[in-house]
């Protein structure tokens, strides 16, 4: 089987749906930022404040291609991942990408709760993080889109059970 990649913006469930999933499938689950940290040994927000963005993303991208030497694993990306240094087709090319489309005022109560463990909006107030929400959305939705499956979360209602379906019946190849 093809590794499987997760991908939305910051606050989507990738990591929790991924662990579950991975789980559920019986399959390796690994957190690009956590295998990032343990191979920098250095936590995200230190990579930040050491490096600056663009050296947290050039990291990003070679740890991400790091992943081709994993079999059977489902990887969830950071928000940023799909949009930088090609690495949208590159997850294209060496797996199945799924896209947790999530809408902006379920990602903003769950990003508000979040920010001191979030680099890039750890200290913006709650308008500058909605704000922040919409424009990042608009700006990386064209990446996103390119997924090969998009799994739609409008409330907060929807169940992890109802994404693990989704994306198991999209990998049985059932395309309804």
């Amino acid at each position: 089987m093809n590794n499987i990649y997760l991908i939305g913006f910051m606050g989507s469930g990738k990591s929790y749906t991924g662990k579950l999933l991975a789980k559920e499938m019986n399959i390796y689950f690994l957190d690009l930022d956590q295998f990032i940290e343990e191979s920098c040994n250095l936590s995200i927000p230190e990579i930040f404040k050491n490096f600056g963005e663009e050296g947290f993303r050039e990291r990003e991208s070679f740890y991400l291609r790091k992943t081709a030497d994993f079999k059977n694993t489902l990887i969830s990306c950071g928000g940023g991942t799909p949009c930088f240094n090609e690495n949208m087709k590159w997850i294209k090319e060496n797996g199945i990408s799924i896209y947790l489309k999530t809408d902006k005022n379920l990602l903003f109560s769950r990003l508000k709760e979040q920010k001191e463990d979030r680099p890039l909006i750890s200290k913006m107030t709650d308008i500058d993080l909605k704000n922040y929400i919409g424009s990042k959305i608009k700006e990386r939705e064209k990446f996103y889109i390119l997924a090969d499956y998009v799994s739609i979360q409008e409330k907060n209602k929807n169940s992890l059970s109802d994404i693990q379906l989704f994306i198991e019946d999209k990998l049985k190849g059932n395309r309804s």
